[in-house]
């Protein structure tokens, strides 16, 4: 098997960990590469797995860090099919798999095979602008947001499910979640609760000022529209709260299901509700 290392270079925890990780594969036979920032750190560029034809260089990325880097390297790995094992350095995770004291033991297991592979929807944004046509293109697999500025005025969002018009909501903001990114910001700004396995789009409104909104689960097959209505003021879409991109007044978003999944390994050991529990237990959603 050949192995991919993804690493959240800002925790020191998970630099270490790669670095005993990269070198216990190693003594095991293990063909290891690393992605090109964690090779660049580590002083090892003939290592690097590139940002090109990555399914040709590894069957597995193992991800160091926590929800947001895996969330990176779900993007960065889209189109590829390689699925990703995460582990959690840190608090624990909606994403992760595996907590860092369990590494080694998840590591065989891998490597014996006993392990199953599990889908999930991802999301594609394009913006288009008058006269210009598409400016913009993104993957994510959490969620695409729009939202005002730190110091504009509510904004106004024209939006469509497929074809149908459902209304123009004066708002702070839109959330447009895949079903594993119904635990994040959709849930905090109100949103439901959905089973990850689930291919859905839910829209959620961020402090709509009216009383007549609610959250939307349309159907994967659908494509959510946003029109922008916001003059003189700033407005961002922001892609898994990592990608940012500024849009201007009548910009429209389009959100839909992607053609690509994100593929993460499963041991078996915690189930979404289980892991869910926790953390509403916790009051850390």
């Amino acid at each position: 098997m050949r192995i991919g290392l993804v690493t959240h270079l800002g925790k020191h925890a998970a630099v270490d960990a790669a670095k005993e990780l990269l070198r216990f594969l190693q003594t095991r036979g293990v063909e290891v590469l690393l992605d090109p920032e964690s090779a660049r750190e580590f002083d090892r560029a003939d290592m690097s797995f590139g940002e090109t034809a990555i399914r040709e260089k590894i069957d597995l990325a193992v991800v160091l860090g926590g929800d947001g880097a895996l969330l990176n390297a779900a993007r960065r790995l889209a189109g590829s099919e390689v699925p990703i094992l995460g582990v959690n350095v840190g608090h624990l995770g909606f994403l992760t798999e595996v907590e860092l004291p369990d590494i080694y033991e998840a590591i065989d297991r891998v490597l014996a095979g006993r392990y199953t592979v599990e889908g999930r929807m991802m999301l594609r944004a394009q913006v288009t602008r008058a006269a210009r046509g598409i400016v913009g293109e993104f993957v994510g697999l959490n969620d695409v947001v729009v939202t005002k500025g730190a110091f504009a005025r509510m904004i106004r969002l024209k939006t469509y499910i497929g074809p149908n018009f459902i209304g123009t909501y004066p708002a702070d903001g839109a959330i447009v979640a895949s079903p594993t990114g119904s635990t994040g910001y959709s849930l905090s700004a109100g949103g439901p609760i959905v089973d990850p396995v689930i291919d859905t789009l839910i829209v959620t409104f961020i402090c709509p000022h009216t009383l007549a909104a609610r959250s939307f689960v349309a159907s994967k097959s659908d494509t959510v529209r946003i029109v922008v209505s916001a003059p003189s003021e700033e407005v961002m879409l922001t892609v898994d709260g990592q990608v940012g991109f500024r849009l201007e007044n009548r910009d429209e978003v389009l959100v839909e299901a992607a053609t690509t999944r994100t593929r993460l390994v499963k041991l078996g050991r915690r189930s979404f509700y289980e892991v869910l529990r926790t953390r509403l237990a916790e009051g850390n959603v």
